[in-house]
């Protein structure tokens, strides 16, 4: 990224050189690329969070979730609060994903569930970079609000990936879009023998 940066520099350098009145303008694009950081040449998200949820009462056990071949959440249980953030982990200076890859077990079915989902990453990126403030139980606001990305796990192997504003669906003026849907196909779990 610093290739990037300094290339964008020289070349904006020469620009001024040919042209002087054009000076403050390579400067500000400049300064603005190097205050912001590599996120603004390449598009990607500054800073974002994952988290999962199911239904109350669906206790799974996930194994795999996976975006983009690339990067992932770390696999573990999990047990309640649809549309809620759940336990997260954080991710920076990457573009929105396209696509997410996931396995899951579900002992009270007796199930494995796995499926890829393909995710609207223009849809995502245009929503990260217009999230409104929202405001806490307790009254207070959150001007400058940080996405988070959610993966919902359905009963019966529904994959849901969605955007929002806020971790909880009772912070107030929280907004959240659906950015992929899909659907697991499932085998059973391998009898102990």
């Amino acid at each position: 990224m610093v290739s990037k940066l300094g290339n964008m520099f020289s070349s904006k350098i020469k620009c001024f050189k040919i042209k002087g009145h054009k000076i403050v303008g390579c400067l500000i694009l400049g300064y603005t690329a190097l205050l912001s950081g590599c996120s603004v040449l390449s598009g990607n998200i500054d800073y974002m969070l994952v988290g999962s949820g199911t239904v109350q009462g669906n206790e799974l056990w996930v194994t795999k979730m996976t975006f983009d071949d690339r990067w992932g959440m770390p696999p573990g249980s999990l047990g309640c609060c649809p549309l809620s953030a759940g336990k997260t982990s954080s991710i920076s200076d990457i573009p929105f994903p396209k696509k997410l890859s996931v396995t899951w077990t579900d002992i009270s079915q007796n199930r494995i569930y796995f499926g890829e989902v393909t995710i609207d990453s223009k849809k995502g990126t245009a929503f990260t970079k217009n999230m409104p403030p929202y405001t806490y139980n307790n009254g207070e606001k959150n001007m400058d609000p940080n996405p988070y990305l959610m993966v919902e796990f359905g009963e019966n192997g529904e994959i849901g990936v969605w955007v929002a504003s806020a971790a909880y669906p009772d912070y107030i003026d929280r907004v959240i879009t659906q950015v992929g849907a899909g659907q697991a196909q499932w085998r059973a779990v391998p009898e102990d023998d």
